[in-house]
């Protein structure tokens, strides 16, 4: 069996909400550290690399694990910044549980809805911390109800706060009608009677707290219903209960900079969040499509699924997320997705960027494997025996685009053998060469590529030249349309005959789906792949300014074959021919990516930058206040947000300050399109 004493857990949030500070501070009541670091000194253990020393950001996510109360706690620290949200996405997809941290002034920011939405995708529960309660402008159940209404979630609060602001003391927790305080100086947490100004508070929040656990467990509704005393082991049994299963989000409060409420914290983690037993049913593919159900549990056969892919001077780390099963170093493993057979190397727990070697690993384990050669991010490593695919971890599409040259001819090389280094490690990060034989490097953001050719400088010794970031435009049908295309060459030799019936049908999103609907065998299957290889190959490239087009689905109706003329390839350039032909009729139209920006600043700004971000052709969605400052939500074309936060510091007197995450793709007006394509 695996043990339940374990949990697996990501510290997620948006950009400056506390969550390495809240992380340095469990290595340190935990034990793992003597001393607390900060990110403004770039001492802290998660953050290790340069650039997020050098940048005072999280940029990957790092892996530590600790003790508290005969639990081991594996945790995943995360970025807050959109530009590396893929580092959230694949952490959430293999944690059992998370904490949310969310600014007690700012409150639920973008990312942190983003964040929150991959959790909700993934079934993770949660639990949401108040953190910052120390700061100017804190209001701890302002950000509660802000978690209800702009999340739809159903927070449960669990601790009332004592004092706020400068005065913020500690917190009363209402499953054991308890109270904490910190004095100045001092780490560990002293037990006090309840103050009586808050007497009455916590009998109002703890009789809801009460009501809301009833209606969702039987033993606390049927102790109230007979007016029996309920117990603290039955309070907080029914809380896990119900965050397990979704129902509830318990809310704490802290201040992890001033060391009040981190305990609390890990007490909530082991009390409230799943083990690996206890989470969602794991679902995996056999080779023939057929679902199956995974058991966690160490007798079972091997499966675990490689969620990051990292290298070092030592070579390449793969992290897995063990699902089921045991294995030792120097085992061989099947990696599903490729049909490959891997050597298992030396195997680690990770303390960040500090490895403790093992010599077993078993369900429900978070580690990093050395040697793997075959396996990228997304892959599943099972036991030969029992050949099975987990659900694979995808990227968004690249949003902007730089063109990467090497100063010089010598260095061509290895500026290539790099960006295909961090690529690898990164599925967030595309590089290709386009029609002018470029380098083009594709990510999420321009603090993405900051970082991509900082490291190319000090991981990789490379200094390369950049032309201007540039919009990752897109194409997409606007209508739907049939084609017939017959392809024959005869030529002296082994003819080509391939002939195929399409209709490409606009879908409302940015994918390409490929349907098969050929009966009587019209076209063996042998060359059913072909069609769609040579459509979506094609598809790389529209006909509009050479932009990949994407939205909509190709329906393959019908087609004909010659016994000894077809092959693969003529069913691929004929897939390829359709799609150009279908592009065509189907009167395609440029789009471009959307963001979702949030600016704050003061009350006598708000004019100057409305002005402003109508000029940018942007849509002004709600203003609000937040303390003494105003907040508006727009969406703006990443195009015209290029350097937006030098004109935002020079209207608001250097007082504002923006975020910006992808919203979706839209299309371009046509007299934008005219110019982009003229360009292009």
């Amino acid at each position: 069996m695996t043990n339940l004493n374990l949990r697996n857990i990501g510290i997620i949030a948006h950009v400056d909400a506390g969550k390495t500070t809240l992380t340095e501070r469990v290595l340190f009541y935990a034990g793992e550290t003597h001393s607390m670091g900060d990110v403004h000194d770039g001492n802290t253990r998660t953050d290790s690399s340069v650039q997020e020393r050098q940048m005072g950001i999280t940029i990957g996510s790092a892996a530590v694990n600790v003790n508290w109360n005969n639990h081991r706690i594996n945790i995943i620290d995360t970025p807050g910044h959109i530009d590396f949200n893929i580092e959230v996405k694949r952490s959430l997809r293999v944690l059992d549980g998370a904490v949310v941290v969310f600014d007690s002034v700012a409150g639920v920011e973008p990312q942190s809805e983003t964040n929150w939405r991959l959790a909700d995708q993934y079934g993770v529960p949660r639990i949401c911390l108040v953190n910052k309660m120390d700061r100017t402008g804190a209001d701890y159940f302002s950000v509660v109800n802000a978690i209800q209404k702009q999340l739809g979630a159903q927070p449960l609060v669990t601790q009332l706060p004592i004092g706020s602001e400068a005065e913020f003391k500690g917190m009363v927790d209402l499953a054991s009608k308890q109270a904490y305080i910190w004095k100045e100086e001092c780490t560990s947490a002293e037990t006090i009677n309840i103050p009586a100004e808050l007497e009455a508070s916590v009998e109002h929040y703890r009789e809801a707290l009460l009501y809301e656990l009833a209606e969702h467990d039987q033993s606390v509704m049927e102790a109230i219903l007979n007016e029996e005393e309920i117990t603290e082991i039955q309070i907080r049994t029914a809380i896990r209960k119900g965050t397990i299963e979704g129902k509830f989000v318990p809310v704490l409060c802290a201040s992890a900079y001033k060391n009040k409420g981190v305990e609390l914290l890990l007490n909530a983690v082991v009390d409230y969040l799943p083990s690996p037993k206890e989470r969602q049913v794991i679902e995996a593919k056999t080779q023939n499509s057929e679902q199956v159900i995974l058991k966690v549990d160490i007798n079972e056969d091997f499966c675990a699924l490689a969620f990051k892919v990292t290298t070092d001077k030592h070579g390449t780390l793969t992290y897995l997320r063990v699902y089921s099963g045991e294995l030792e170093a120097g085992e061989k493993v099947v990696n599903a997705s490729h049909n490959k057979t891997e050597r298992i190397g030396r195997m680690f727990v990770m303390q960040a960027n500090q490895k403790q070697p093992v010599d077993t690993i078993q369900a429900g384990d978070i580690v990093a494997v050395q040697g793997l050669k075959h396996t990228s991010t997304g892959d599943t490593l099972c036991n030969e025996n029992c050949v099975v695919q987990l659900e694979t971890i995808t990227a968004s599409k690249p949003v902007i685009e730089l063109a990467v040259e090497a100063k010089n001819k010598a260095e061509q090389t290895k500026l290539t053998d790099a960006l295909r280094q961090i690529t690898k490690e990164d599925p967030s990060l595309h590089f290709s060469t386009n029609n002018s034989q470029e380098m083009i490097l594709a990510g999420m953001g321009e603090l993405h590529l900051e970082v991509v050719l900082k490291r190319l400088d000090t991981d990789f010794g490379v200094q390369a030249k950049t032309g201007k970031p540039q919009v990752a435009w897109q194409e997409a049908f606007t209508q739907n349309t049939e084609i017939n295309v017959r392809y024959k060459k005869q030529d002296g030799g082994p003819g080509q005959f391939a002939e195929v019936n399409l209709v490409f049908e606009v879908i409302d999103n940015n994918q390409i789906e490929f349907e098969n609907r050929i009966t009587g065998g019209a076209i063996p299957n042998e060359f059913i792949g072909s069609v769609e290889k040579g459509i979506r190959s094609a598809a790389q490239s529209g006909v509009l300014g050479g932009y990949p087009c994407s939205g909509f689905n190709a329906i393959l109706l019908d087609g004909s074959y010659h016994a000894q003329d077809s092959s693969q390839l003529a069913f691929e350039i004929a897939g390829t021919k359709a799609f150009q032909q279908a592009a065509q009729k189907a009167a395609c139209t440029l789009l471009e990516p959307v963001m979702k920006v949030e600016i704050v600043l003061p009350q006598e700004h708000v004019g100057d930058c409305i002005g402003d971000l109508v000029r940018r052709r942007s849509e002004i969605l709600e203003q609000t206040h937040r303390g003494n400052s105003v907040v508006i939500q727009a969406r703006a074309p990443l195009a015209n947000m290029f350097g937006y936060i030098g004109d935002l510091r020079s209207l608001s007197a250097g007082r504002g300050n923006f975020s910006m995450v992808f919203d979706q793709y839209q299309q371009v007006p046509a007299n934008i399109t005219a110019g982009v394509l003229k360009q292009s």
